[in-house]
């Protein structure tokens, strides 16, 4: 790889008229790296989003952008696949269209990480929702936990979980410890930012098709980057914004429809807690109230649709993995890196190093 190789952001959109002059701004204003380029997918908007595009891709605000447009609406993955094939850089990094870019120099610190080794595949940055409380640092998920975004702690009982997303409070930025500071080895990246290799995501055949239209994908391309021989890494130098309760602004409807939903799911929250365990979990196996008070019936059926793949894909639930049977499987690869002596070892070297580099980074500031 060249000491400033070309890197090609990836970023689909799709009715993102309200938050897109924010995110374009953002990223021109901490983007500091000449050798880049946005791709970006106008997957079938309505709104006003691809006049906006058109007139950005015009502004020569940005050094190269390749706007590319689908009609109709495709999905994430497909806008993702196509934005993946159209790219020019050695390097990609994955981008949601309702995140925020606050890192000036962000580009460089990631680039300097991926390059500090040839085993790394994947570097991702610190997300943060727009309330103000992390939403990842990296993700966990080959573990007795299973599938859980670090700084998070499931709230269901280990082993017994049906939905990923049901984790205690989150933690407020600042308040995540070394977890939240300290660059580390992880299981995953997450797709609101990550950045790896294009020959690597092209050798694993791209974002799989079948979690279309959206969700499980960057997950499940971070593992499949693993089973080439690559590591992934989580870096606090990359930090963004996931404006995760804006991008809904503006469907008040949607709002509405779903409020007395959240209304039961507070109360059958609480009445929960009196319930024995079994009980819990029979009602839940049919009717969760709790996932409906946040998601459509339609996006409820895609979650089972997906978590039905994920066991066909990767032999193993992503709620509640056989750990026996993933060390059976997948042992001395770098899908089993934690519980490998060897390649925990390894990564916390490259991670050593990284740090060496800030320290030298900081001093030569200052």
């Amino acid at each position: 790889m060249s000491g400033s190789p070309r890197v090609s952001l990836l970023m689909p959109v799709h009715n993102r008229a309200h938050l897109l002059d924010q995110v374009l701004d953002r990223l021109v204003e901490n983007t500091t790296y000449e050798n880049v380029e946005l791709v970006t997918v106008d997957d079938g908007s309505t709104d006003g989003s691809t006049e906006m595009l058109r007139r950005f891709a015009e502004s020569g605000r940005f050094p190269s952008v390749n706007l590319i447009e689908h009609s109709p609406n495709r999905g994430a993955i497909a806008s993702l696949n196509a934005a993946l094939d159209a790219a020019s850089g050695e390097l990609c990094v994955q981008l949601d269209d309702d995140v925020t870019i606050e890192t000036p120099g962000w580009i460089e610190r990631m680039v300097e990480f991926i390059q500090l080794d040839d085993t790394v595949g994947v570097v991702t940055g610190k997300v943060v929702f727009d309330s103000g409380d992390i939403h990842a640092c990296g993700v966990n998920v080959v573990g007795e936990a299973g599938w859980h975004e670090r700084t998070t702690t499931p709230a269901e009982p280990i082993g017994k979980r049906q939905w990923i997303s049901r984790v205690e409070q989150r933690v407020p930025e600042g308040e995540g410890g070394e977890i939240e500071r300290r660059p580390a080895e992880v299981d995953s990246g997450i797709g609101c930012c990550m950045m790896y290799r294009r020959a690597d995501a092209l050798a694993v055949g791209g974002y799989d098709p079948n979690w279309s239209p959206v969700w499980f994908d960057d997950v499940d391309l971070c593992l499949k980057i693993r089973t080439l021989g690559r590591k992934v890494f989580y870096t606090p130098e990359a930090r963004v914004i996931h404006h995760f309760v804006a991008r809904r602004v503006p469907d008040r409807n949607l709002r509405e429809r779903l409020r007395p939903r959240r209304v039961a799911a507070a109360i059958v929250r609480r009445v929960g807690k009196l319930l024995p365990q079994s009980v819990r979990r029979a009602v839940e196996s049919r009717v969760n109230i709790d996932l409906l008070a946040h998601y459509t019936i339609p996006q409820c059926a895609l979650l089972r649709h997906h978590h039905a793949y994920w066991r066909e894909r990767w032999g193993r639930d992503a709620r509640n993995p056989d750990m026996a049977e993933v060390r059976r499987r997948r042992g001395g690869t770098e899908i089993c890196w934690a519980t490998d002596p060897e390649r925990r070892a390894a990564g916390e070297r490259i991670v050593e190093a990284f740090e060496a580099m800030r320290e030298q980074r900081a001093i030569a500031a200052s």
